[in-house]
Formats: structure tokens, sequence, C-alpha cells
């Protein structure tokens, strides 16, 4: 019986220090290092924001809003900021929309990545639709609470965000939320005519959880601003916050 015992406790405690070594491996450790990258990104994030977010004319100066952003990364191309939100980041663009999966702003390895432009998107966002994907991490790190605006009660408290930009900073006006999957033709760049734009835009509402219409404006001169993350709700979930960016003041 004596045995019996020591043979119980000796293969209880090797499944626990087994357990151990596994949440280790596979929690505690991982969530280290997504922690420390987070902490590295955002120290980074907050020398490099710009000072001002106001869109007047009269608080313009010589020097681009991006000038700190540019000094430490010169793929930056703008940033977005939604305000009383986690969203408040630079917007880089790369070669291929992979490397800022898995490289933060000052270009090295980082998980959490950073918020890039479509590499088929033009680069001063004048496109009549720029695509911005950002990842959905726990904590409502990097775009996840893109996933709050589904809720339209915090879309409607939450519908305008600004864009810093080159030359100045523009507004952006949120008009819709859309659910979708990653192959949704609203991912399409490829919009030049007027019917594009319109067979486009009647896309986007249809995929739409809820949206305003701007049938009452005319799309010739729009510049649409699309804001994507994964949200997991089925296979390749995409959730995607849709703004007009309004003419520079």
């Amino acid at each position: 019986m004596k045995k019996l015992m020591i043979a119980a406790t000796l293969i209880l405690g090797a499944a626990g220090i087994y357990a151990g070594l596994r949440y280790r491996a596979q929690v505690y450790l991982p969530r280290k290092s997504l922690q420390q990258d987070y902490e590295k990104l955002t120290q980074e994030v907050s020398k490099i924001r710009p000072e001002s977010f106001q869109t007047d004319s009269a608080q313009d100066t010589e020097a681009s809003p991006l000038e700190k952003a540019r000094q430490l990364n010169g793929d930056v191309v703008g940033w977005i900021y939604i305000p009383d939100t986690n969203i408040d980041f630079p917007v880089v663009q790369g070669e291929d929309n992979d490397f800022y999966l898995h490289h933060g702003v000052d270009k090295a390895e980082n998980q959490l990545g950073v918020p890039f432009l479509d590499c088929r998107c033009q680069g001063d966002f004048s496109g009549f639709s720029s695509i911005v994907y950002g990842h959905h991490f726990s904590e409502m790190r990097m775009f996840a609470q893109i996933f709050s605006f589904k809720d339209r009660a915090f879309f409607d408290a939450h519908r305008t965000g600004y864009l810093a930009l080159d030359d100045g900073v523009r507004e952006v006006e949120f008009f819709a939320y859309l659910n979708l999957r990653s192959d949704s033709p609203v991912y399409d760049t490829k919009i030049i005519t007027g019917s594009d734009k319109e067979n486009y835009y009647q896309t986007l509402l249809s995929e739409a959880v809820f949206a305003e219409d701007l049938d009452k404006e005319s799309l010739s001169d729009k510049h649409l601003l699309l804001l994507s993350t994964c949200t997991y709700e089925f296979e390749d979930a995409r959730g995607v916050l849709a703004g007009v960016i309004r003419d520079k003041q």
C-alpha cells in the first residue's frame, strides 16, 4: 500500500510539473511576450504622435503633423485617431500587405504589427476607397475596438474620427459598420469610373449591419476610409468601419 501511495504521489507530482511547464510554454510566456511587444509599441507611438488633431486651417503650420513619425519610419502615410476609443495609431504603407502584420512602426519584429494602408491604395488617401488593416487582440488592443462599432449606440456616440496627413488633419465621418468575409468585393480597390463607384457603394450598403445613406451626396468626389480587423464570428470574418474623409477646412 505504501508503495502505491508513493507511486501515486510521484505520478501526481509529475503531472503537476508537466501541467505547469505546459502552462508556462503555451500561456504565460506568449502572454508575457505579447505584453512586452505592446508596451514597446505604445511607447514608440506616444513619442511620435501628432501634437494636435485640429482641423481648422488656422492651426496649420508648415510642419507636417507626421514629421516626427516620418523620422522614425518613412513608410508612415497617416495617423488615425477616434476620440474616446483605443484607436490612435500611425498608419504605414509597405510594398505588400504582409510585412506590417508582423513588424512595428520601427520596422522591428512585433506580433502586434501596426495599422497599414492596403498597398494597392494611393498613399495620400486620394483614391475613392482607402483600406486600413489592423490586428484584433484581447484587452481592446490595436484595432479590436472596431468590433465595438457593431453596437449602434457605440457607433452613434463615436461618429467622428480624424486622419492626419502630410498637409494637415482631415475629419472622418463614419457612416456604416460592416460584417463580411475577407474575400468580399468591398476589399476591391480598382474603382475608377462613376458607375464603378456607384456599384461599389451599393455593395458596401448590402454588406452593412447598418449604414447612413450617402445617396443624397455625389460619390464622384468622395474619398472613403475603411478600417478593417478580424472579428472571429465566423470563418474569415471581418469587421469594417466605413467613413468619408472630409475635405480640408
